[in-house]
């Protein structure tokens, strides 16, 4: 008994009733905006780490680069691999902590790693020279986060140590706000001070950085003068603002997701009837529940078990019961002729209504970042542009064995 491969079509791949359609066309959109606003001389990276933010990294940065952005991020090696895998060619900086021992896989793939220490430098410089290569890399500088980066008393004596290593090339410099999307710029303004005096503290050295960045999304809109050379476009380039205040601020950003399934039951129960774990919900009246199978392993929060909306016939329809690993329940009651196959939107826009992921996120006491980042791999992905299906990524049946008999 041997085995093949086979090639799906699409007709196959929309088996499991449970998928995301995702919008390049918005993607190159969004992007757009940013090129037009902050203008030729600013470079944009595209932030794909997470899995292009539950998007598909490889086919977000395929489109970003293809929009105007110049090189691309992603948090760790592994994320990295997986784009050049892709036929990706462009830069890629490593954002997070990379151990000195992933040094080949960073010569063979030619990755940027994020330095923020003198020990993994002295590390990184010794394996360049035993390998005769030059490795570029960024310097990461902490003006308030606290997470990773070089303290601002040591950063200017850390570069200058630094650049006198052999084998290393310090490619650029950057830092990370705290607060970019608040109302309150204090803080951030505390914090770009800070970079500019360590940016011009390294000048009066003779060290000079051919890329300076510190905005994020929310900067890149909020914050004009923290763009320098270079804004690291992330939750923006998805569609999503990284908080409400700054919509309307020039920018015109398009969701580029949307969540959906199909009702794989409709039945009516009698009052008094338990909805799902814990009998969190009991019917007060006799009412039409319709089953989707969709849960919290697919990346829809237990957390909104009676408290999520979906949409369904144009209509809002209210999560009852708890959310269960694979399915949830929602009452249709109130929306006529309910039927199994009908489409139901979890997130995004169906007819005039919508439901929005910052909606669901509040409503639970988190953040759109997680709620995106949370759909799983098990959830196929559709790409559209110019209206048309384009490409489908689903993990499972692009692994499926038919066994010859």
């Amino acid at each position: 008994m041997g085995g093949k491969v086979l090639t799906m079509m699409h007709s196959y791949l929309s088996a499991r009733p449970a998928w995301a359609e995702v919008n390049l066309d918005h993607i190159a959109h969004n992007v757009r905006q940013f090129r037009q606003q902050i203008g030729p001389m600013t470079q944009i990276m595209a932030v794909v780490k997470a899995d292009g933010y539950g998007h598909g990294a490889a086919k977000v940065a395929e489109t970003a680069l293809q929009s105007g952005a110049s090189s691309l991020a992603v948090a760790f090696v592994e994320e990295a691999i997986d784009l050049r895998l892709s036929g990706l060619d462009a830069p890629i900086l490593l954002l997070g902590y990379t151990d000195p021992a992933q040094f080949p896989i960073l010569a063979h793939y030619k990755l940027t790693p994020t330095i923020f220490g003198l020990d993994a430098a002295n590390e990184f410089s010794a394996l360049a020279v035993e390998h005769d290569i030059v490795l570029p890399h960024h310097l990461k500088v902490d003006t308030g986060m606290g997470r990773i980066g070089l303290l601002p008393d040591e950063a200017v004596e850390v570069a200058a140590r630094i650049i006198r290593l052999p084998g290393l090339l310090i490619e650029g410099i950057f830092t990370h706000l705290a607060a970019a999307e608040e109302s309150d710029e204090t803080y951030t303004k505390e914090q770009l001070l800070l970079f500019n005096r360590i940016i011009e503290a390294c000048g009066e050295k003779g060290i000079n950085f051919p890329l300076v960045h510190a905005a994020n999304s929310a900067a890149a809109i909020n914050h004009p003068f923290a763009r320098y050379n270079l804004i690291r476009l992330g939750l923006a380039m998805y569609g999503c603002y990284p908080a409400q205040d700054l919509q309307g601020k020039g920018l015109e950003l398009l969701p580029a997701l949307t969540f959906k399934s199909k009702v794989i039951l409709v039945k009516k129960v009698p009052v008094g009837s338990a909805i799902s774990y814990g009998c969190t919900f009991r019917t007060e009246k006799e009412t039409l529940i319709a089953t989707i199978p969709v849960g919290y392993a697919d990346g829809y929060s237990r957390l909104l078990s009676n408290k999520g909306f979906v949409l369904i016939r144009g209509r809002r329809a209210p999560v009852v019961g708890t959310v269960c690993m694979d399915q949830l329940m929602i009452d249709v009651s109130e929306i006529p002729g309910v039927r199994l196959n009908d489409e139901v939107v979890l997130y995004g826009k169906q007819g005039e209504e919508r439901v929005k992921i910052e909606e669901a996120a509040d409503q639970i006491g988190t953040i759109n970042y997680e709620l995106l980042c949370a759909l799983d791999k098990r959830v196929p992905r559709y790409y559209f542009q110019e209206g048309k299906l384009s490409s489908v990524q689903d993990f499972i049946k692009d692994r499926i064995v038919i066994l010859d008999r």
